[in-house]
Formats: structure tokens, sequence, C-alpha cells
């Protein structure tokens, strides 16, 4: 464990700095930092909302620390008790990523695709590679846009594609995805999506409605 630095901007003692960090975290009620005899942070409690899951909360609290004064602990130095949701809550409404941006640049016999997804103004984007043929191009923009899920939600190799198709059914043209969790046996998500003007479009928003309500699960939504 190491010490908390010294952060003048913070202002008061390094265990009022550090709770003053967390205090700012989505989803964090209130916070309480316990040291150790040489001032280094041994546990940290925290007392989460209802809409967010504590093993989210927790990881956030370890990766702000981190960033914002250099401090390094392990998940099992936070302890989170989430609050219950009453009766008269209504639901939490389902993460609504929104699909704001899509690029592909390709060079001699190679393609890359960029995906951007936003939400409450941060943006994530997801890149994927490959060649640069016509029946892969679609399965390019499923795959980047599955890496910017994983960005927002700070988990690799999450989200494995078992396959894109562009179908016509009864004069439209439709763009249905099948997406597998990894490490979740028979654990399989669909989604599709009309095509208005680009497939490529298509093939993220059919991507963003197979995996909606399990992002949401995830997020403790």
């Amino acid at each position: 464990m190491l010490n908390v630095p010294d952060v003048p901007e913070q202002g008061g003692s390094p265990t009022e700095a550090a709770e003053a960090v967390l205090r700012k975290l989505r989803g964090v009620k209130a916070v309480r930092v316990e040291t150790d005899d040489a001032g280094a942070i041994r546990l940290v409690h925290v007392l989460g909302g209802p809409d967010r899951s504590p093993k989210v909360i927790a990881v956030d609290v370890v990766s702000a620390l981190a960033a914002e004064l250099g401090v390094q602990l392990e998940p099992r130095q936070v302890r989170v008790a989430a609050q219950q949701r009453t009766e008269e809550s209504a639901p939490p409404e389902q993460a609504r990523l929104k699909f704001v941006g899509l690029s592909v640049s390709a060079l001699r016999n190679a393609a890359e695709v960029k995906v951007q997804l936003e939400d409450e103004g941060l943006m994530y984007e997801g890149i994927s590679n490959g060649p640069n043929a016509t029946r892969n191009r679609l399965e390019l923009v499923a795959e980047a846009t599955l890496r910017a899920l994983e960005i927002y939600l700070r988990a690799s190799g999450l989200f494995l594609l078992d396959g894109v198709m562009l179908s016509r059914i009864g004069g439209h043209e439709v763009v249905v995805a099948v997406v597998s969790l990894a490490g979740r046996e028979e654990e399989t998500l669909a989604g599709s999506c009309l095509v208005r003007d680009d497939p490529r479009g298509a093939v993220v928003r059919a991507i963003l409605d197979a995996t909606n309500r399990t992002v949401s699960s995830l997020l403790g939504r």
C-alpha cells in the first residue's frame, strides 16, 4: 500500500483529499477512508446508490485514487454497501449509449473501422482492423462497436461476435447480429435493425440492440 501523497489543491488532510475525490464518483452516496499507523490507506468504505452495482463502484474507486492521487489499492480494500431500492422508486432507465460516429479507412488490402459511442457527454471509441474485403466490412463494424462497449464497461474480452448478416425480409433490408458473453455458457444475445440508409450504421444499432439489457445489468442500472 502507498501513502496518500500531499495534494494541495484538494485541501485538508490526505485522508480528506481521498474522500473528496471519491465523493465525486457517480453512485457514491458516502465514503470513509481508514488509514494505518503509517498513514497509508487500509480500507475504503463506500455507501453506494441503488442504481450502480457495488463491483462497478469498487472499480471506479480504485481507478480514481490511482489517477487523481497516485494511490494504488487492491479491489479487496474497497468495501461497498449498496442502498436498496424502495418499492416507491421508479425502475432505472436502461443504458442507452448513443451512436455518434463511424469512420472507415483502407490502405491496400487492410481496413480499419472506428465506431464512436456517447454517454452523458463522454465518448467511447472502438477500433477494429482486418482484410479490406466487402464480405468482411460489416464484421469489422460489429467488432469495433463491441470494443467501444468494452471500453465503456472497462472490461476487455467481454463480448464475442458470433456473426452479423444483412438480410431482406418482406421487401426490407434488416441487419441481424448475434453476440456471446465470454465465459458464460449458453448466454447468447441477438439484436436487429432496419437499414434506413447505410448498412454499417444499422450494424452498430443491431449490436446495441443485442447488448443494451446486458450493459444495463453490468452497470447495475
